[in-house]
């Protein structure tokens, strides 16, 4: 009897094995035999799943933005303060090898986003959802009073993903001297002062 096979569970992982590639080759040097070799499978099996490389390397950023966003959407504590949001925002970095990776991928992204209606559309939509996550958090934290009733949250969600990008990309750049401790200093030395603003 032939073994069942869950579609939607093959597709994430031949998204992830496009990770792994991108990540160690760079996006422009993919190629469908890669993917298939780290994804113990075909070219002919990946054409099954997916239309062409375009839609491989889609599903590949979709499954890295998707990744973070799922961090970013696990609730904070209650009680949580302007150190838990901190800590929270941080795990967005490249604090270790999976966040390098994704940050690598998601920097691969952004030249071919610009002029790709697709990759832009997930980058957008990434943006959105992040920015409208932070700012739910924020606006509950100003009801407990554990940040400022004046903060604007919009302009704080803003730069809070400006530092973001920021820290990431210097740390995908240059990750040997962008420590995991670095970052999430430097990501506290930017954001205390504007959370505990009065």
């Amino acid at each position: 009897m032939p073994k069942k096979i869950d579609h939607d569970i093959r597709r994430k992982e031949i998204a992830q094995a496009a990770i792994s590639v991108i990540g160690s080759h760079g996006i422009e040097n993919v190629r469908l035999i890669d993917v298939a070799r780290q994804a113990n499978a075909t070219t002919g099996s990946i054409t099954h799943y997916f239309e062409d490389k375009d839609a491989v390397l889609l599903a590949a950023l979709d499954q890295v933005s998707q990744g973070i966003l799922e961090l970013i959407n696990t609730p904070l504590a209650a009680d949580a303060d302007v150190d838990d949001l901190i800590d929270y925002v941080s795990l967005v970095l490249p604090l270790d090898e999976d966040g390098h990776e994704a940050w690598r991928v998601w920097l691969a992204f952004f030249g071919r986003a610009i002029v790709t209606p697709g990759l832009l559309s997930i980058n957008r939509n990434y943006y959105t959802e992040f920015h409208e996550g932070l700012v739910r958090i924020i606006h509950n934290m100003q009801k407990r009073r554990k940040v400022s009733a004046t903060l604007d949250v919009t302009m704080i969600a803003d730069a809070i993903i400006t530092v973001v990008d920021g820290l990431g990309v210097r740390a995908a750049l240059d990750p040997e001297n962008w420590t995991a401790e670095k970052q999430t200093n430097q990501l506290r030395t930017m954001l205390l002062p504007l959370l505990r603003a009065s």
